[in-house]
């Protein structure tokens, strides 16, 4: 695997952890004063996590395994192979899960759900966003 393959997609994740981290030092009342906040913060997670799953997905095709029916089973595939602890499955299916009802039910996010992941789940995108990284580097072509 070349990690230059998916570089696009690996830069998009600090980016939008930093702006996060701007809208994540709000309090409640300010973030959901404004739409802007609300909007930005939705299409962060949602760009966040899809390139995860298109990272994830790219490291299970360069490594020819079995070929994921559905988002969260990128996680269950790369678990199935060890290359994800499985403790840390079912955080980032749910975090999967999340840009699902971000990507379907748009029109019905709970605010308080979304400060609350602003404010203590950002670590998984990091946590995932760093493990795929180190899956690639261990796997060189």
């Amino acid at each position: 695997m070349r990690k230059e393959d998916v570089q696009s997609k690996l830069d998009i994740i600090p980016e939008n952890l930093e702006k996060l981290a701007i809208l994540r030092a709000m309090s409640y009342e300010e973030f959901k004063s404004d739409f802007r906040n609300i909007d930005s913060v939705l299409h962060r997670l949602q760009t966040s996590i899809q390139a995860l799953v298109d990272i994830g997905g790219y490291i299970i095709a360069s490594l020819g395994l079995r070929t994921p029916s559905a988002s969260g089973e990128v996680i269950d595939i790369l678990v199935e192979h060890s290359l994800i602890k499985i403790d840390q499955r079912e955080r980032f299916i749910s975090m999967i899960q999340f840009r699902n009802r971000i990507a379907y039910f748009y029109n019905n996010i709970d605010l308080k759900i979304l400060y609350r992941i602003l404010q203590d789940e950002l670590v998984d995108i990091r946590e995932l966003y760093q493990t795929l990284i180190q899956i690639i580097e261990e796997h060189p072509e």
